[in-house]
């Protein structure tokens, strides 16, 4: 009942917004009118005492009281025109009104056909209690959650809620979750990557120390494993251990079967890492995106983040690489995250401000890109 007064009373305040100028001006020049007239009719008043003290000539003083009846019969005629206009007027003034006013009414009748009125309220509370068939994917995110504030030693939740986070894209929960999952059920190597991998894409891209000693620990405990060795090899080349990235990455191609879908992305890493003639391009080209399509969605995410992350490292100490700038942009675009791709086209107007054909290559890029201002 408190929801259809407080709309009642908007519906009120809107129309009256609406109708009360249509009334006021009207009223306005009505009185302005008004007021115009009286004062013509003083001044000739004013006229006849002027002469009774011999102030003005007869003369001068018939002059003005022509002049003065000239525009009071001028105010006169406007005045009747705007009584004529108020009138021819006022079909539309109702028509003003009665669409107004109808409006609301016309609505709640609309809702009333095609809406629900009857439904009930809904609140996370009664959501959360109902059967987990019945729920939507956010209320059994928070149930998991609610469920995990007060049970923070339920490994099973935390293995549930995990891979939950990070297809949302919320890399910092996964984080939490993966590191309670290794406390609770001990470290092996698809959790320490799992936990690793999270706090790459936490951190956009960079392998963090704490994300190193996770890739650590998996790769002691499964040398093999691709995740944590393209990792480590990554986090060198990150660190400026060009030679020992290359090393690494070579290693890891020569353990890795002829066709497998993650040799191609890591050829292409290691061939800018070993460029002599030019300095390391990181960041995804059109065919490092085109090359990683066989790998999988979080390992192909994963392992470009941490190219556009290189990439924007190395902008850092070199602001004049105008290509370099439009490389970020799309590849911040091609993630999904346009807000990152708005601050590098932002950072690279200000940096290369004063050269116009290295600052149109990244406007260029970031038109082609579909980044919007």
């Amino acid at each position: 009942m408190i929801f259809w007064v407080i709309m009642a009373v908007l519906a009120a305040s809107v129309s009256l917004s609406v109708l009360m100028p249509l009334y006021r001006t009207r009223q306005l020049e009505r009185r302005l009118a008004e007021q115009e007239m009286s004062v013509y009719r003083d001044q000739l008043g004013e006229i006849d005492r002027d002469v009774d003290r011999g102030l003005i000539a007869g003369s001068e003083a018939e002059a003005a009281r022509n002049e003065i009846a000239r525009r009071l019969i001028k105010a006169d005629q406007a005045k009747s025109t705007d009584a004529v206009g108020l009138r021819s007027e006022r079909p539309r003034q109702v028509a003003a009104v009665l669409a107004v006013g109808g409006l609301p009414v016309a609505a709640v009748g609309l809702y009333l056909l095609v809406g629900s009125p009857g439904l009930p309220d809904a609140p996370l509370a009664a959501r959360l209690a109902a059967q987990p068939e019945q729920q939507d994917t956010a209320a059994l995110i928070a149930r998991v959650e609610t469920h995990l504030a007060a049970n923070p030693d339920d490994a099973e939740g935390w293995r549930i809620i995990a891979p939950v986070y990070v297809r949302m894209g919320r890399h910092d929960e996964a984080a939490t979750a993966y590191r309670h999952l290794v406390r609770l059920l001990g470290s092996n190597a698809e959790r320490e990557t799992a936990l690793g991998e999270a706090l790459v894409r936490a951190s956009g891209g960079s392998v963090t120390a704490e994300a190193k000693e996770a890739f650590d620990r998996a790769a002691a405990l499964d040398p093999q494993m691709v995740g944590p060795r393209f990792y480590l090899a990554l986090g060198l080349g990150q660190s400026g251990d060009t030679e020992g990235a290359v090393t690494a990455l070579q290693s890891l191609i020569d353990d890795s079967p002829p066709n497998a879908p993650w040799l191609v992305s890591v050829r292409e890493v290691m061939a800018r890492l070993e460029s002599v003639d030019a300095p390391p391009q990181p960041g995804p080209t059109a065919d490092d995106i085109e090359a990683a399509s066989e790998m999988a969605a979080d390992d192909r995410a994963a392992m470009i983040e941490g190219m556009v992350a290189q990439l924007a490292s190395r902008l850092e100490s070199e602001p004049d690489d105008a290509e370099g700038w439009a490389r970020l942009v799309r590849s911040y675009m091609v993630l999904g995250r346009p807000d990152d791709a708005r601050a590098a086209l932002n950072q690279a107007r200000l940096v290369l401000d004063g050269d116009e054909d290295k600052l149109a290559m990244v406007e260029a890029e970031a038109q082609a890109s579909g980044l919007s201002e």
